[in-house]
C-alpha cells in the first residue's frame, strides 16, 4: 500500500511532507535540505539533468546547457505548449515539469523506504488572475503530470488553508479568527478561517470565511529590482542616434524575467543586440547587454538581485555586484529604495487583504491572528504590511518554507486515511 503525502510546488522552493507517528514531517529532498529549489539544469556537456542547488550550481560553474527556474508560472498558459531546445532535442514543457516532480518523488520515497501514490497538491488561489478558465487549465496539466509519474490519487489544496492546518498544530487558545498569508515566489494567497486547535476534522468548509489571491510574489520583486538597478547598467532608457527611438524594452523585460531569459539566447536575438550597439547613443552599455546575452548570464543577473532582496531582511543597505564584460560593477541598495521599487505589486497585495475582507464580511480589527509563511513574507517591504492592516492582530510567523507542505501532509493523512 503506498503512503499519502503533501507536495508544495512552489515558483522559487519545492517540498513534501507525510505524517509519521502523527506528526507532519517534511522529507529531505536534497542532501539534508527539506526545500528543493524549483530549477532543472540540462547539461550539454555531460548530457546529464540536475535539480535543485545542483541544477543552479552546474548553471553558474558556466557548463553548457540550459537552466530553467520558475516554470510554476507556465502552468495554464499557452506555454504549456511551447516546446525548448535542448542540445539536439525539442523538449516540452510538461516533460521538463514531470522530471523535476519525478525527481522530487523518487527521492522522497527512497528517503521514507515507502511508494508514494496518493497525494495532496497545493494550488494558489489562482494560478492565473482573472482567467477561469487558465485556473482549470493549470490543475489538468498539473494533475496530468502528477498522474504520469506515478500518483494514483491526486487532490488538491488551497495553499493558505493548508498553511491554516499547521497553524492550528501550534498551541493556540481555543477558537480564533485568522487572517493566513501565503507569499511565495509567484503567488500571494490569503484565507480568513476560523481556526481551532488541532482539529481532526476532515470537513472544514464551515470555518473558511474567504479566499483570495493574486499573482504576485518574490519573482515579480526580482524583475521590477533588475529594471530599476541592473537593466539601465546595460542600456534600458537609452536611445538609438539616428531614429529618435529609446532601446527596445521588451529585451530588458524579458532579460528580468526568470521563464523568459531563455528565450534570448538564439542567432536572431544575439544580431539584433549586435545592431543595436552600433546604432546606440550609449554602445558601451548595449555591448553590456550583448555580452550577457552571448555569455548566457541573464539567470546570473536576476540571481543577483534576488540576493540583495534577500540580505535586506536582515540589513538596511545590501550590495548588487555584477561582472559586466569586464567590468565589476557595485550597485548599493537600501530598503527604502527597494519600497519604491516595488509601490505596484504592494499595492495589490493592500487590495486582496482588503478583498479577502471584504468576502468574509469581517473588518481587519476583527483578525485575531496573522500568520504568515511563503519566502516573500520575509522581504521587508512585505512583511511588515500586515500589522499595519490588521493592527489589532497578532503576527505568527510560521515555518516560511515548510508551512505549507506540512499542512497538506496533514491534509492528505485525513483525506486518505480510509484507503
Amino acid at each position: 500500500m503506498g503512503h499519502p503525502c503533501g507536495l508544495d510546488f512552489g515558483t522559487s522552493n519545492s517540498t513534501l511532507g507525510v505524517v509519521l507517528d502523527v506528526r507532519p514531517t517534511l522529507v529531505a529532498l536534497e542532501g539534508g535540505d527539506v526545500t528543493l529549489p524549483s530549477a532543472v539544469f540540462f547539461d550539454a556537456e555531460e548530457g546529464t539533468t540536475l535539480f535543485g542547488r545542483e541544477a543552479m550550481a552546474g548553471y553558474v560553474s558556466g557548463a553548457e546547457g540550459r537552466f530553467m527556474r520558475a516554470f510554476k508560472t507556465i502552468l495554464g498558459t499557452a506555454l504549456m505548449a511551447e516546446r525548448t531546445r535542448i542540445g539536439k532535442r525539442s523538449v516540452g514543457f510538461t516533460d521538463i515539469l514531470g522530471a523535476f516532480l519525478a525527481h522530487a518523488k523518487k527521492t522522497a520515497e527512497e528517503r521514507l523506504g515507502v511508494k508514494l501514490t496518493q497525494v495532496v497538491v497545493g494550488q494558489p488561489a489562482h494560478f492565473v488572475d482573472g482567467d477561469e478558465a487558465a485556473d482549470a487549465r493549470a490543475r489538468e496539466q498539473l494533475a496530468s503530470v502528477l498522474s504520469d509519474i506515478g500518483f494514483r490519487d491526486i487532490a488538491f489544496q488551497y495553499e493558505p488553508i493548508a498553511a491554516a492546518f499547521d497553524f492550528e498544530q501550534r498551541a493556540i487558545a481555543g477558537e480564533q479568527l485568522a487572517l493566513i498569508v501565503d507569499i511565495g515566489g509567484g503567488t500571494s494567497d490569503f484565507s480568513v478561517i476560523r481556526t481551532r486547535p488541532a482539529s481532526a476534522a476532515r470537513d472544514r468548509s464551515g470555518d473558511i470565511l474567504a479566499t483570495h489571491g493574486v499573482r504576485v510574489g518574490g519573482t515579480d520583486l526580482d524583475r521590477l529590482l533588475a529594471m530599476g538597478e541592473i537593466m539601465p547598467l546595460l542600456g534600458h532608457g537609452s536611445r538609438l542616434r539616428d531614429k529618435n527611438m529609446p532601446v527596445p524594452s521588451w529585451l530588458y523585460g524579458d532579460l528580468a524575467t526568470w521563464h523568459r531569459v531563455n528565450s534570448l539566447y538564439t542567432p536572431a536575438i544575439r544580431a539584433l543586440v549586435g545592431e543595436l550597439v552600433r546604432e546606440a547613443e550609449r554602445p558601451d552599455l548595449v555591448a553590456r547587454l550583448l555580452d550577457v546575452v552571448e555569455r548566457r548570464q541573464g539567470h546570473a543577473l536576476l540571481a543577483r538581485a534576488e540576493a540583495a532582496k534577500i540580505a535586506l531582511a536582515t540589513t538596511r543597505t545590501a550590495w548588487i555586484e555584477l561582472v559586466l564584460g569586464d567590468e565589476q560593477v557595485a550597485e548599493a541598495l537600501t530598503r527604502s529604495g527597494f519600497a519604491a521599487l516595488v509601490v505596484e505589486p504592494i499595492t495589490r497585495l493592500r487590495l486582496a487583504v482588503a478583498a479577502v475582507l471584504d468576502q468574509a464580511g469581517i473588518a481587519a480589527a476583527d483578525i485575531q491572528s496573522v500568520f504568515l509563511t511563503g519566502g516573500t513574507t520575509l522581504a521587508p517591504a512585505v512583511g511588515g504590511l500586515f500589522a499595519t492592516l490588521c493592527p489589532k492582530a497578532t503576527i505568527v510567523p510560521g515555518d516560511r518554507f515548510g508551512s505549507v507542505g506540512m499542512g497538506l501532509a496533514i491534509d492528505a493523512a485525513r483525506r486518505f486515511a480510509a484507503g
